[in-house]
């Protein structure tokens, strides 16, 4: 068996809230004699944004076009450890297999884990046999982080959305009665694994057939350079009614969206990518005539609302979110010395389980860290989120929820 290097964490799913200890292995397998300077670990956080554009200037002749490639970047820490030598002289490792455990606190105020189409929140670990005048051995990890978000400190999750757009059709010299679109949903705020549970209504006093209802939960990302920004849209999940409604009459309709892992609103204390999301609902109408649209946000979060017994963890406020020039505030003082463990956030909750992004990740080859075709585990990385099981608990389950709160 050649010479191989991997790295392993003693947490199966790898994910970690802000402010825990990260501990895994570097595993390593030498076929023969290597003279090394050190075997370091090196641990690393940030964010990146990255994407060109193509810009044209000038007329006929005279036009030109150009490619422009607009970037921006964080750090959030980074920490090198030795786990054999201090890149001071050589040292000889004999022929076998050599395991050595590591560990690292991260930072209290981290934004979660994020993989996008532009730009990233990434987290890693990577290993390096430093060998003279000869290839080093690498290997790189990630693993990912969580900020919490709880959606009992955010009072817009526990209001209820409740919209409602009207328009009318003009046809020659009259004028027909409204088309009224109507949306309610019991919270503003859900976690992954809860249903969102809607109910739409649609009353045409108009002559207009409307031919049916469609919508989504989209995901909406925002990626900030120095210079310009970038906004892209996913849908999470897709709402489709086709059953018509005659003009002059009502229909209600009844719907459930499960939220899949996701990573959180806002990525709180990341300033260069901005994560919200969105449910449009729209009435279809046939020929000319514009649908009729209602667009509400809608808030991530990674804590539950709780109606009974509320969270108390200590998180930012909602006054700003995103941070800004500084991290949000956190109410009552400072940032807590240690954030709640994954698992239970309040002995009353059960554990959520953590589950691969709904979006698949990128590569995590840094080729300006150094990696190239020889570093081991620079495959595409998806993180993972909480995903909860509330049934039971004292929140809407079912669109027929709203229907009997209202």
């Amino acid at each position: 068996m050649p010479t191989s290097i991997r790295i392993s964490f003693d947490r199966p799913e790898a994910s970690y809230f802000a402010g825990e200890t990260i501990t895994g292995r570097v595993h390593l397998h030498l076929d023969t004699p290597k003279n090394v300077r050190a075997v370091k670990i090196d641990f690393q956080g940030g964010a990146r944004v990255r994407w060109t554009e193509h810009h044209s200037t000038g007329t006929g002749k005279n036009r030109r076009t150009s490619t422009r490639t607009y970037y921006a970047s964080e750090t959030y820490f980074s920490s090198r450890g030795f786990l054999v030598g201090n890149d001071v002289g050589e040292i000889t490792l004999t022929p076998g297999d050599y395991v050595y455990p590591f560990q690292c606190e991260l930072p209290n105020a981290l934004p979660s884990s994020f993989e996008g189409a532009h730009g990233h929140v990434r987290y890693t670990v990577k290993a390096v046999v430093d060998r003279p005048w000869k290839f080093d051995h690498s290997a790189r990890a990630a693993f990912t982080v969580v900020s919490p978000l709880d959606l009992n400190m955010y009072p817009q999750a526990k209001e209820p959305i409740i919209c409602e757009q009207s328009k009318y059709f003009c046809c020659l010299w009259c004028r027909s009665g409204p088309l009224t679109l109507s949306v309610r949903v019991p919270n503003g705020g859900y976690v992954p694994g809860q249903d969102i549970p809607l109910q739409i209504q649609v009353d045409n006093a108009s002559t207009t057939e409307v031919y049916g209802v469609r919508g989504a939960l989209n995901q909406i990302v925002r990626f900030h350079a120095t210079t310009r920004s970038k906004a892209t849209t996913q849908r999470v999940m897709d709402l489709v009614f086709s059953s018509k409604v005659e003009g002059h009459s009502s229909k209600v309709y009844l719907q459930q969206l499960r939220v899949p892992p996701l990573p959180p609103s806002f990525l709180t204390f990341c300033r260069i990518i901005d994560v919200d999301y969105q449910l449009t609902v729209s009435a279809l109408v046939g020929g000319a005539h514009i649908n009729l649209t209602i667009q509400a946000p809608i808030l991530i979060g990674t804590f539950p609302l709780v109606v009974s017994k509320p969270l108390n963890l200590n998180l930012p406020g909602p006054s700003d979110p995103r941070g800004g020039a500084e991290p949000p505030p956190y109410p009552g003082g400072p940032l807590p010395s240690a954030p709640p463990p994954p698992g239970l956030p309040s002995p009353d909750l059960p554990p959520p389980s953590y589950e691969e992004c709904l979006f698949k990740g990128n590569s995590i080859m840094d080729t300006e860290d150094g990696d190239n075709q020889y570093t081991m585990g620079h495959q595409a990385f998806t993180p993972r989120y909480p995903v909860w099981n509330l049934i039971g608990w004292n929140v809407p389950h079912s669109a027929e929820d709203v229907k009997n709160e209202n």
